[in-house]
């Protein structure tokens, strides 16, 4: 009995921690209402994290033979928060980056290569676009299959 009730907390404290394939562990303590599983085919899977009937974060993993990735985005008010990227390659190349918005902006970028990166540069902007492409593309996609 001890040892089932002991399986039993730590499976109700890990709920709310992602793993994935590339390692990266997601520590959210935010209490979500509804959490679909919206997609799980060809090494490709999608989570959508509701609070009440609105979305507040969109999770995806890829896992292939010689890569894998997991993307996170948080959303809050239906605008990008948050995003974080991870990818690991032959089980030795570890990549993660974080990018932080406030109101449809990049206001930060941070990643495991080049730790902090100046907002200054151009390559800045160009993530910025990328990363709210890719976050739309995401969004438009788990909203079709609601």
């Amino acid at each position: 009995m001890f040892r089932f009730s002991f399986i039993f907390l730590l499976h109700i404290a890990l709920k709310g921690v992602i793993s994935a394939q590339t390692g990266y562990h997601d520590f959210d303590a935010t209490k979500y209402t509804k959490i679909d599983l919206v997609s799980n085919a060809s090494g490709f899977k999608t989570k959508v994290y509701y609070k009440n009937d609105t979305i507040c974060k969109i999770a995806r993993e890829f896992a292939g033979s010689s890569f894998s990735s997991t993307t996170i985005w948080y959303i809050k008010d239906g605008k990008l928060t948050h995003g974080i990227f991870v990818s690991l390659r032959d089980k030795k190349k570890y990549f993660e980056e974080h990018t932080y918005f406030l109101n449809g902006k990049m206001i930060r970028w941070i990643n495991s290569v080049d730790k902090e990166l100046d907002p200054a540069l151009k390559v800045f902007g160009d993530k910025e676009k990328l990363a709210l492409k890719f976050f739309e593309d995401d969004l438009a996609e788990v909203r079709s299959k609601k």
